[in-house]
């Protein structure tokens, strides 16, 4: 793989994280869960394979508002905050490491949310900062002193905007946006233009019986002009809170996660197994995930 194409993966592997972390998909879902979220994640790509990809992510999202936090004693804390709960804002961070290319960026999003009866209309921005390391000495290559890999370190910036709409409710959602709005130089690749990313993705939450809820949904993503990728997830949810999913990728992969909640905090694992040849050679991509919830104000109801 070249270092544009490693790159490219590296963006991919992050929105296939999107129902953990919003807002690199979406800016416009930043304070969409009225609540405060913290989030971390690490996932290992193709476990048992030499420099196979591995993404750790963190994310935080809050909605600007009267919130009711927790302190140390565990009481109930009023911030007396007075915006009328419209805007959110949002945090994302990530750090990948896939053979000699290693990346990290930063996204920060800001969304203002419309009142519409039971439901929310948001629009959301944000701005992205990446870098790239390529490091030459770490290639293996079959035809060692090819001038074009190189043998020392290069840096690449890449910065850029994005821009989404959110549409929710208690019981549905859905959302479209477009990432890497400015044609930028493409830094990794010289003499090309940064291509955007178009998102669309939504869900709805059936109520089956009192304690289990299912929630379909579909996240399709196209990537650069040129490759359609989608997810399609079937979620259940126990006792309103520990929730199970199923989840179908268009690359031929099946993605099984769970999630726990035990207090503020929530605990997830994620196992994906590839279809294609190379589940001959690995023991599949696993995950794991663990979430905070700063203020639990209306779960369930607007």
């Amino acid at each position: 793989l070249t270092g544009g194409a490693m790159l490219k993966a590296q963006h991919n592997i992050i929105y296939r994280n999107h129902h953990l972390h919003q807002v690199f998909s979406n800016p416009a879902t930043s304070g969409s869960e009225f609540f405060p979220v913290a989030a971390l994640s690490y996932q290992k790509q193709w476990l048992g394979i030499n420099q196979s990809p591995g993404t750790l992510l963190a994310s935080t999202s809050l909605r600007m508002g009267n919130f009711d936090f927790y302190n140390p004693k565990m009481f109930i804390n009023t911030t007396g905050m007075q915006t009328k709960e419209r805007v959110g804002l949002g945090i994302g961070l990530y750090s990948d490491r896939n053979g000699p290319l290693a990346s990290r960026g930063l996204t920060l999003a800001y969304a203002y949310h419309l009142i519409l009866d039971k439901s929310r209309l948001s629009f959301g921005l944000s701005g992205s900062a990446d870098q790239s390391v390529l490091d030459g000495s770490a290639w293996d290559p079959i035809s060692p002193g090819d001038p074009l890999l190189g043998d020392g370190k290069e840096s690449f910036f890449n910065f850029n905007a994005n821009f989404g709409v959110y549409y929710y409710s208690a019981t549905y959602y859905a959302g479209i946006a477009a990432n890497h709005l400015i044609p930028l130089e493409d830094k990794v690749n010289p003499g090309e233009t940064v291509k955007q990313d178009y998102i669309v993705h939504g869900g709805y939450l059936f109520r089956s019986m009192e304690d289990i809820k299912i929630e379909p949904s579909v996240h399709i993503r196209y990537l650069d002009y040129e490759s359609l990728e989608y997810d399609i997830r079937a979620k259940v949810y126990l006792q309103h809170i520990h929730w199970l999913a199923l989840t179908y990728r268009s690359y031929k992969a099946l993605a099984l996660t769970a999630g726990l909640k035990i207090r503020r905090f929530y605990l997830a694992y994620n196992f994906e197994a590839n279809l294609s040849p190379i589940i001959s050679y690995s023991a599949g991509t696993h995950g794991i995930h663990i979430g905070m919830n700063l203020g639990m104000r209306r779960l369930e109801e607007f």
